[in-house]
């Protein structure tokens, strides 16, 4: 059986970084693990979209830290909250690209647990629609600017621009808990404790890569893989 590698960065970093190059990054209400927008997501909803994920992935290459899942899957919901308001807000739909990768997500779904399809389905096509959003909004901006054939670089990068100035005019919120800070303009994993780890095992728990050694100490609630 083949087994699943599990990256501490989310595949959308390297899809033009579409959305969370921030100018800004707060804490989120008790209860909301990140405030997007109009829209609030809450910590349970994380948590269950975790578990569900961890459970839909099967086997991993190693053990992963569930923190480092966790953190992923908030990438990734606040990835997709984020394009999708800007989609409402230019009005345009995800097309063809985006479904298709969508079909091909339940296929390989499709031997898992019921229950965690749909979680890992939205997570694992997160990637596909921020960049069809993405060209969408760009395409549409050139027009505006009078560009009528605009090559595939300049779409993007119009969408990636609509995408960076976004936060500017929208609260974007985050629960330090989860380990995610603006740094230089990216969302990223950093150490937001207000406490000082002292012991080896502590500090371990604090890396900003996940360590498969100090995972498979861990118990197997909190760990994936």
């Amino acid at each position: 059986m083949s087994k699943t590698r599990l990256t501490a960065a989310p595949t959308w970093v390297m899809v033009a970084l579409a959305g969370l190059l921030l100018t800004g990054c707060g804490s989120a209400s008790p209860g909301v693990a990140v405030k997007v927008g109009d829209e609030e997501i809450s910590t349970r909803h994380v948590d269950e979209v975790t578990s569900n994920y961890c459970t839909a992935v099967g086997e991993l290459e190693s053990a992963v830290p569930m923190g480092f899942v966790r953190q992923y899957v908030v990438q990734l919901l606040t990835l997709r909250s984020q394009a999708s308001q800007i989609a409402d807000e230019y009005g345009v739909e995800p097309g063809s690209t985006y479904y298709d990768d969508v079909a091909q997500r339940q296929t390989a779904a499709e031997a898992q647990p019921e229950e965690v399809r749909d979680d890992f389905v939205e997570l694992a096509s997160t990637s596909a629609y921020a960049q069809d959003i993405l060209d969408q909004v760009g395409r549409i901006v050139l027009e505006e600017q009078g560009v009528t054939e605009p090559t595939a670089e300049q779409t993007t990068q119009a969408g990636i621009d609509v995408f960076n100035q976004w936060p500017n005019t929208h609260d974007l919120e985050i629960d330090p808990r989860f380990g995610l800070r603006n740094v230089d303009g990216v969302l990223s994993a950093v150490d937001t404790n207000t406490s000082v780890a002292v012991g080896e095992t502590a500090k371990a728990g604090l890396a900003t890569e996940p360590d498969p050694a100090f995972a498979e100490t861990l118990p197997v609630s909190h760990r994936c893989g």
